[in-house]
Order: C-alpha cells, then sequence, then structure tokens
C-alpha cells in the first residue's frame, strides 16, 4: 500500500517538476491545503487555494491551457461561480495521469480570509493529533475509497477527522456505525 510520504514525493512531481506551482505562483499566492498540507494523504489528491483578487476569464483560459499542455488531463473543468457566502470564486479541477497514476488537483481561486480559514481548520488539526490518529484517518480513508463510499455524496474527509478526534474510532467499521 502507498503511505502518505509515498504520494508526497509523486505530488511533489506534479507540484514542482512539473510546474505547477511555479505557473500558480504567476497568478497568485499559492496555499496547498487538505491532506497534503496535513501529512494524511489516503489518496492522489491535490488541494491548492491561490488568493488572487484580480482573477479573470483571460487568466483562466491561460491557465486552462498551461494545464491542458503540461497535464493532458483526462478530465477538466474550469468556472467561475459565486459561492454561498456571495463571493465570486474561481474554480479549476482536472484529473491526469502524468504521474501513470490518476491524480485528482483542485485549484480554487479565494481572498485572503476563506484561505486563512481554511489554512487555519488544517493546522488545528494536524497541531492536536497524534501521529496514531492520523494513521487511523489514513486507513479509515483508504478503506472508505476502497469501498466506493468517500466522495462529495456518501463520506468526506471531515467526516473521518471528527470521527476519529471527535468519537475516538479507530477504524472504518465503527466509523460505519457512527452514520447507521
Amino acid at each position: 500500500m502507498i503511505n502518505n510520504t509515498d504520494r508526497k514525493t509523486k505530488a511533489n512531481r506534479i507540484l514542482y517538476e512539473l510546474g505547477l506551482l511555479k505557473r500558480l505562483e504567476e497568478i497568485g499566492e499559492p496555499h496547498i491545503i487538505g491532506s497534503y498540507r496535513m501529512d494524511m494523504m489516503a489518496w492522489n489528491d491535490l488541494d491548492i487555494d491561490i488568493e488572487n483578487d484580480t482573477m479573470s476569464l483571460d487568466k483562466m483560459y491561460e491557465l486552462s491551457a498551461f494545464i491542458i499542455n503540461t497535464f493532458h488531463p483526462v478530465w477538466y473543468e474550469a468556472k467561475e461561480e459565486v459561492n454561498a457566502d456571495g463571493k465570486r470564486v474561481w474554480f479549476h479541477g482536472f484529473e491526469t495521469m502524468i504521474t501513470g497514476e490518476r491524480w485528482n488537483v483542485d485549484l480554487w481561486f479565494f481572498d485572503k480570509e476563506t484561505i486563512s480559514n481554511a489554512e487555519n481548520y488544517c493546522d488545528n488539526i494536524s497541531n492536536n493529533i497524534s501521529q496514531t490518529q492520523k494513521d487511523i484517518i489514513v486507513s479509515i480513508k483508504s478503506e472508505l475509497i476502497s469501498r466506493g463510499l468517500y466522495s462529495f455524496e456518501q463520506y468526506k474527509s471531515i467526516d473521518v477527522y471528527k470521527a476519529v478526534l471527535e468519537n475516538n474510532v479507530k477504524n472504518v467499521d465503527e466509523f460505519l456505525l457512527l452514520f447507521i
């Protein structure tokens, strides 16, 4: 089974060797969040929030061209939308096989406050969790993925974090019992 360290090494290829982070720095200030930031990667997924108050359709198209030409995505989406808080946000999502394995990459263009809240959330978890709890979280997420139960429609990372941190859940069976 691939562990967090191996996944981060592969993620670093996307971020640094293939130039995603450098390209994002040309547009705004990227902040890597999610499981990469917390050292709890259970699958090939990168979440990056980019601080940019001047995003435009032209910049979206330029970034789209970079992503398509560099990563040859098997799935790609880019859009501008208004979120639940009434803020204009921009999204780029893609899946690529560039490393020989499928990787999901989500890029969100947010304001500084939204990004700060996401970073604080991740850091609060990371700073108040033991290595054993991290291992349990990765194990539960991995098992949910293998059972096809890990998605926006079913169980999400936040569900796993809360179960382990607030309910002292130790495995996927205990996790699933919480939701019956």
